[in-house]
């Protein structure tokens, strides 16, 4: 009796940029392409590190955790995966410089959507999928943001209101352009658990 051909695993690929277990500062990124493979019970994700291929089945996967950060211009969002080993990948919509690139945001909704898709047919409780920072983060962000309001666009308002100093308003404009991104950021990472099936939008954007 001749056993069945099992058929083949397929893979999607993403052309996203990423980093690996911390690494943050560089001048010019050299990690992109994330792939997600369909292969039964050996479903993984797949990206590389120094040319060797790295594969972490579904089962590795303990957490996902999507938040949002900004250069001070544009926001760039950010969906980290993390292992039982410790280890974990971050997936970005960020070009090769870390600044947005926003050729590559509809790829990174793709690959957040596909990737949700898969982790959510796991048992519940298997993976924790969290939005936001921790909340300590969150109050500092807070309360730097509520700092930079005062200084950036109320001084400037009054100055310009009660003291009818209309140069005030160049640094108004100003003020605003620089804290609005900020302030956007803050709302999006509110800490919070969130269903697999509904991933926060606001962080995809």
């Amino acid at each position: 009796m001749i056993d069945p051909v099992p058929p083949p695993s397929a893979s999607t690929a993403f052309d996203l940029y990423y980093l690996q277990n911390g690494k943050r500062f560089f001048w010019r990124n050299p990690n992109h392409g994330v792939s997600l493979i369909d292969d039964g019970h050996e479903s993984a994700i797949l990206w590389h590190n120094e040319g060797k291929a790295i594969r972490r089945l579904w089962t590795d996967i303990v957490s996902i955790n999507m938040t949002a950060g900004t250069t001070g211009k544009e926001i760039v969002n950010n969906c980290r995966i993390n292992f039982r080993n410790g280890r974990f990948l971050v997936v970005t919509d960020g070009g090769a410089s870390g600044e947005v690139d926003h050729d590559r945001t509809p790829v990174y909704r793709d690959f957040v959507r596909a990737l949700h898709r898969r982790l959510a047919l796991a048992p519940p409780g298997a993976i924790r999928f969290v939005a936001g920072v921790s909340q300590t983060r969150h109050t500092v962000m807070l309360v730097t943001g509520v700092i930079a309001g005062l200084l950036f666009i109320v001084t400037p308002l009054v100055l310009t209101l009660f003291l009818r100093d209309w140069r005030a308003l160049g640094p108004l404009a100003a003020g605003t352009v620089f804290v609005w991104p900020f302030f956007k950021v803050i709302g999006a990472n509110r800490p919070r658990d969130y269903d697999p099936r509904h991933p926060p939008g606001e962080l995809m954007d």
